[in-house]
């Protein structure tokens, strides 16, 4: 099982479905606190969605100062219309939802 970090995302011109994220693999430093094992991509949602059915952990990751801080894990939702999407485990954490990630 692998444990991947979501730092940025795309919204759909509406606003409301997750498109792309930008993300790597994770890992913990020496010191605890949440690093990079390879550079980051921007790919489409469904990869993350693949990810999660595969059993791998997927959580957000936000820059607090110059210090990466885990957020939320992410898991899949499947809204009216049936596509499945995601969103973050603890969605009403102020500041710490998808929506507070960076976009690209």
């Amino acid at each position: 099982m692998s444990v991947h970090l979501i730092e940025a995302v795309r919204f759909n011109d509406a606003g409301d479905k997750v498109e792309m994220v930008r993300w790597g693999r994770g890992h913990r430093k020496a010191d605890g606190s949440p690093g990079w094992e390879a550079v980051t991509l921007e790919q489409d949602v469904s990869l993350v969605v693949d990810a999660l059915h595969f059993g791998d952990e997927v959580a957000t990751a936000f820059k607090v100062g110059n210090e990466m801080v885990l957020g939320p894990r992410v898991h899949i939702v499947i809204p009216e219309h049936g596509i499945e999407d995601i969103d973050t485990i603890d969605h009403d954490v102020p500041g710490r939802t998808l929506a507070d990630l960076p976009r690209f």
